[in-house]
Parts: C-alpha cells; structure tokens; sequence
C-alpha cells in the first residue's frame, strides 16, 4: 500500500480554502491582536450606546416609548413630570408610567393629569406603585398656562422612589410623607413681605379705607392722626445671636 500519495480531499473555494503560508508567526500574532483591539472597541461603543439610552429611559423601550424606571433611578423631579407630560400630550402613545413613587406624589400626578382631562390611575403594589396616565378623547393639548395654573397649587417639587433605598440624588431629603422644602423660605434678617406690591384700588380693604377719608401718604385715623405711615415691620430671626 503507497502511503506517500498525495491526499484526494478537495480544497475549499474562497477565503476559507486560503491558509496564510506567507504569514510568519509575529505577522499572525499582530494580526490577531489587531482584530481583538477592534472587538474590545466595538463592544466599548456599544456598552456606551447602551447607557446613553440607559440615561434617557429608552434602554429595553417598546414601541418609542421611554423607561421612565430606568430613567429616574432614585427619583423625579416636578420640572421632569411636566417634561415628560409634555412630551406625552405632543407625542401619539396612549399611555404613559411613570417610576413609582409614594401616595402623596401620585395625587400629585393625578391632578397634574386632571388639569388636562387625562385619566389617571395607580398601578403595582407596596413600594412599586407606580401612577399610569391615559389619553382620551377629552385630553387637552400642552399649553404653559395651564401647567403654570396648577404647579401654582403645588408646593411639592421632588418626587422620591420608594422602591429604592439610599442616599437621594442632588441632596434632596424626603420629609414627613415625602414632602420636599416649601417653595419660598426667609432667611435670617429678612423682613417678611418686603418685596410685597401696594395693595391696588380693586382691593376691598383699600375701598373701604379710601371711603373712611384715607388716601396715600396719610396715617390711618382723624385727620389730626400722627400717627406712623409704614406699617410696623417684622424681620424674620433664625438664630440666638443678639438675644441676651
């Protein structure tokens, strides 16, 4: 038996039929490291693909429709309810949830939603209950007035996640029930209803006055009055420095 014939076996066509005789052991090595720096940096842009979508809520989205959960991780603020709202009343989807939130922040959501003839309602249980509000044939279009007249009745501007715990992104506190700052505070010194305008003619109080003989510039009283012509002043004190 000849065991020193040549092999029958056909040669693949194409590049797979092609074995890189005239390639030296260093020419592979590089050419095998080249083409793993340029799977490492494939992968790299695509892990930053994700997390820019990630970041928008749009990482796993269906249909268009943001991940609002992914989005606001730790919570959301007002200015970002009437953004995504907004975004909601100019886009065509239906429906729109938000991240869950406690009791108190989704009767904030209802009314919101209300105030534009949006149904609304509450979804999930314990911590991640969360409001979805729908669009019916009612739903007004997005209008600045109208967000301006409700945000007008609310004093609340962060929303935290309850399904989350930890350190609250931009050192917002949660205080009882949830409830943030006020919205207008005083500082140490300042006179309470300083920046206040005059009180106008369609005032009732001013009527009445100005009926009884007053005018501006004149004490309150008898003619003869001398009495003080500003109001008594009341600065605000938050610390005990000067009381004793």
């Amino acid at each position: 038996m000849d065991f020193e014939r040549p092999s029958l076996k056909k040669k693949p066509k194409g590049r797979k039929g092609k074995l890189p005789f005239d390639l030296s052991d260093s020419d592979l090595e590089a050419s095998l490291q080249a083409a793993y720096e340029n799977d490492r940096a494939k992968k790299k842009e695509r892990k930053e693909q994700r997390e820019a979508l990630r970041a928008e809520g749009l990482l796993g989205s269906k249909n268009g429709k943001p991940n609002l959960k992914d989005k606001y991780r730790e919570g959301i603020g007002f200015g970002a309810v009437k953004d995504e709202i907004k975004a909601f009343l100019l886009s065509n989807n239906t429906t729109l949830a938000l991240p869950p939130m406690d009791k108190a922040a989704r009767k904030v959501i209802h009314e919101l939603a209300n105030a534009f003839n949006l149904k609304s309602k509450s979804a999930g249980t314990g911590n991640n209950r969360f409001p979805v509000i729908y669009r019916t044939s009612r739903t007004l279009s997005y209008t600045q007035r109208t967000f301006d007249a409700v945000e007008a009745r609310l004093t609340r501007r962060f929303l935290p996640r309850m399904d989350v715990s930890g350190k609250k992104v931009g050192g917002h506190k949660a205080g009882r029930a949830g409830f943030g700052s006020a919205a207008v505070s005083y500082r140490d010194g300042d006179v309470v209803g300083a920046s206040a305008p005059e009180l106008g003619a369609e005032n009732r109080g001013r009527a009445m006055l100005e009926k009884m003989g007053w005018s501006t510039g004149t004490a309150l009283g008898a003619l003869n009055n001398k009495g003080i012509l500003q109001p008594v002043s009341h600065v605000v004190k938050t610390t005990k420095a000067g009381l004793g």
